[in-house]
């Protein structure tokens, strides 16, 4: 049974998904079909989706230490935290994108859905299982190629910092995948006392 703490941070972790989306309806609006002016701080690419996409992952992270706080305290912990905000990063960063993919409607709903498969992976990552850190591993690792295709065929520039840091994400998320991994296999070998 999940501790009060657990749930509360699911819950914030759950609010900041829902900002997220927040943020998408904003992209969309301000970067859609008719395009208009997003009201911006001291430098314009600092706009309003941008600022509400770091309260997003503002509100994540919070979310994500009282959901994993008592995993935290133990080898992999901090790794474990780091993945899971990772991997919500990595779905905010699809959503923050979707508005340039607009024109091929196709490309727009897979990206759609593997941010929504994203977002709800979060949670899994907690069981510490082998077959779901795999399924992940292999998922960001689908992710990362699809993503590093693109550029590498000259559709996009690499030098784009969406893209960039896209890329960079799902790279540091397939490592720290692959280490909670090597941890869950590392647990399954040590004898237990008798």
């Amino acid at each position: 049974m999940a501790k009060p703490r657990e749930v509360r941070g699911w819950i914030v972790y759950g609010i900041g998904v829902a900002v997220s989306f927040l943020m998408l309806a904003f992209r969309l609006y301000y970067d859609g079909p008719v395009v208009h002016t997003s009201p911006f701080l001291v430098l314009s690419w600092i706009d309003v989706p941008l600022i509400i996409g770091i309260l997003a992952g503002a509100t994540a992270a919070l979310g994500l230490h009282q959901a994993l706080w008592f995993y935290l305290v133990k080898p992999g912990g901090w790794t474990l935290f780091a993945a899971s905000f990772l991997m919500f990063g990595v779905a905010t960063l699809f959503f923050y994108a979707l508005p340039v993919h607009l024109a091929e409607t196709t490309f727009f709903f897979l990206m759609f859905i593997a941010s929504l498969i994203l977002f709800l992976f979060v949670p899994s990552l907690s069981y510490g299982s082998r077959a779901w850190l795999g399924i992940g591993t292999a998922g960001d690792a689908g992710l990362l190629a699809a993503s590093l295709y693109g550029p590498l065929q000259g559709m996009s520039p690499l030098t784009n910092i969406l893209v960039l840091s896209t890329i960079a994400a799902e790279g540091v998320l397939l490592l720290a995948l692959l280490r909670l991994l090597q941890l869950a296999f590392q647990n399954s070998r040590t004898p237990s006392p008798a």
